[in-house]
């Protein structure tokens, strides 16, 4: 579903030898608020910084744009999860802040965070 999206939504990717390793999609809800809708970085070239450079690259298109406010919604803290752990601390430590928990926004054994991120102009 994620990729047969990017074909609609405002999407950026990365490449290393003629592949796509990595891309994010964005979604926009308001003229100054967007969503992350996903990010994908191909397993075997993760801590590359390709996750990294995505988000840095659509926070400025977004700005640019005049957007002023960026989400996330990802599974929360309330799971088990291993791997989503590593997703929040990803955003974490780019500057989201975690806003609410939706503990049946998806499904009772999948519960949803939303981060929000403002974005500076320039």
């Amino acid at each position: 579903m994620y990729v047969a999206d990017t074909a609609r939504l405002p999407t950026f990717a990365l490449s290393e030898g003629g592949a796509v390793v990595a891309f994010i999609s964005l979604m926009q809800h308001f003229r100054e608020s967007w969503e992350i809708h996903c990010v994908a970085v191909r397993s075997d070239t993760r801590g590359r910084g390709h996750g990294s450079a995505l988000l840095k690259h659509a926070e400025r298109w977004l700005a640019g744009q005049g957007v002023k406010y960026l989400q996330v919604k990802t599974v929360a803290h309330t799971s088990k999860s291993l791997a989503y752990a590593e997703t929040r601390e990803f955003y974490l430590a780019k500057g989201f802040t975690p806003l609410e928990t939706f503990p049946l926004l998806w499904a009772p054994q999948n519960p949803a965070i939303q981060l929000i991120k403002v974005l500076h102009a320039g």
